[in-house]
């Protein structure tokens, strides 16, 4: 009975934070939403932060999963990188919670949105640090430092799919890759 407890204010907090941000919600809106008292909520998480850590904890469950997923298409390495992080930066920039979360780390600057979100990038970054890590130890990928290389790629990746956007038509996830494939992709790949 309380796992489904917990399961019932963890759902009510995602849709919470969805709606509200971080800022904006507060154990009071998570309880009516979730239909408990404001005590049971206590029973379950100790204060506001951890439920969102909870939130996130699924999210990057989900995010892990995208990535899990690309890695065992029957796909070039790059095509894999493509895919993860494409697949990966749209379900973000669809994401109600992190569309809040990333405007109340610019408006606001709230601690708690601040890690989050950075627990999102650390994630991202690894993830896709480990995939060009495989490419290579398949001799797929000639990359001297996975690091550089993971943040060159996920920074333009963001470059193109947010800041692009604001200004330009969006490009299409087959025109994205190929502006990666001759301008990065080709300099990385082993023939």
């Amino acid at each position: 009975m309380i796992t489904n407890k917990r399961a019932t204010i963890l759902e009510a907090a995602k849709r919470t934070f969805s709606l509200f941000g971080y800022k904006g919600t507060s154990v009071a809106h998570v309880a009516k939403l979730a239909g408990v008292g404001k005590g049971t909520i206590y029973t379950e998480f100790k204060h506001k932060e951890e439920m969102l850590e909870a939130v996130m904890d699924d999210f990057l469950h989900d995010l892990g999963a995208i990535f899990e997923r690309v890695k065992h298409e029957d796909e070039r390495s790059v095509l894999k990188l493509h895919r993860a992080l494409y697949d990966t930066l749209q379900y973000r920039k669809e994401h109600q919670l992190l569309i809040h979360l990333t405007e109340e780390v610019s408006v606001h600057g709230t601690k708690e949105a601040v890690s989050a979100m950075q627990k999102v990038e650390d994630f991202i970054m690894t993830s896709l640090e480990r995939a060009i890590a495989q490419g290579v130890e398949k001799g797929r990928l000639q990359v001297n430092d996975t690091e550089i290389t993971a943040f060159t790629i996920y920074k333009l990746y963001i470059a193109f799919i947010v800041d692009w956007e604001e200004k330009k038509r969006p490009l299409t996830e087959e025109e994205l890759f190929q502006v990666f494939e001759n301008h990065i992709f080709n300099g990385i790949v082993i023939r």
